[in-house]
């Protein structure tokens, strides 16, 4: 009977700790994690490559960024210390190229950086 116990034991240990893994994000408290995206277009450009250039350039600074000036830069509207302290790019946030033709039959290029972050905001149903 004692065997049992431990097996079952352990049996819950495992189950429980293998759902805390597979959510890698930790909230404690009053706090829920969310998680956002936003698009944000560069300047108009003469060619492909140079909106390329010119979108992963600011995807870098983004991904080098503080969560401070990731708020402001992503216009995330909150006023909660929390959320402002940990906002986080999250790995999979892209840059596009989008061809638009002016009124004067000029192509000009866009660059779009594609930024998905996530972070913890004050849980309001408690």
């Amino acid at each position: 009977m004692k065997s049992f116990k431990s097996l079952a034991l352990t049996t819950l240990i495992i189950v429980a700790s293998s759902s805390a893994m597979a959510n890698p994000v930790i909230t404690s408290g009053n706090y829920i994690s969310k998680s956002n995206s936003s698009v944000i277009h560069t300047d108009s450009l003469s060619t492909k490559q140079a909106a390329y250039n010119q979108a992963l350039t600011k995807l870098n600074q983004l991904d080098e960024s503080t969560p401070k000036e990731l708020k402001k830069a992503l216009k995330v509207a909150s006023f909660e210390s929390t959320t402002t302290q940990s906002i986080s790019l999250d790995d999979d946030s892209y840059i596009t190229v989008q061809e638009t033709m002016n009124m004067q039959g000029q192509i000009q290029y866009t660059g779009l950086i594609h930024a998905n972050y996530h972070y913890l905001e004050r849980n309001s149903n408690d």
